[in-house]
């Protein structure tokens, strides 16, 4: 009978981890979901200026929403993106030194 009861021990141990693990998995779900809400709402904001800057008579002023052509890293392929791009770029590869992530430009456009 011993035997029979460290073997529930056991059991009864290794549901508290899973227990935990589990709330510790929800937890990173929704701060990962803050994230991306967090995402979200920055490219609203930056579509916004954008659409903004577009629509002002004085180009000039708005020097980082003129177009330009750049090349996607991923795909090789041209396209448009305004000049402050270089910047989205910078803190891309910021963001993913910082999460140990090699090669970020595999990864990003």
């Amino acid at each position: 009978m011993p035997e029979l009861e460290r073997l529930q021990a056991e059991i009864d141990e290794l549901r508290q981890e899973n227990e935990a693990l589990r709330a510790e998995m929800d937890e990173l779900r929704f701060e990962a979901d803050l994230d991306a809400c967090h995402a979200v709402g920055l490219s609203a904001q930056l579509r916004a200026i954008i659409a903004e800057g577009d629509a002002c008579p004085n180009k000039a002023a708005h020097a980082l929403l003129e177009r330009a052509a750049f090349i996607n890293d991923r795909t090789g392929e041209p396209m448009t993106k305004t000049r402050s791009y270089p910047l989205y770029r910078e803190a891309f590869d910021a963001e993913a030194a910082e999460c140990g992530i090699a090669d970020p430009a595999k990864y990003r456009g």
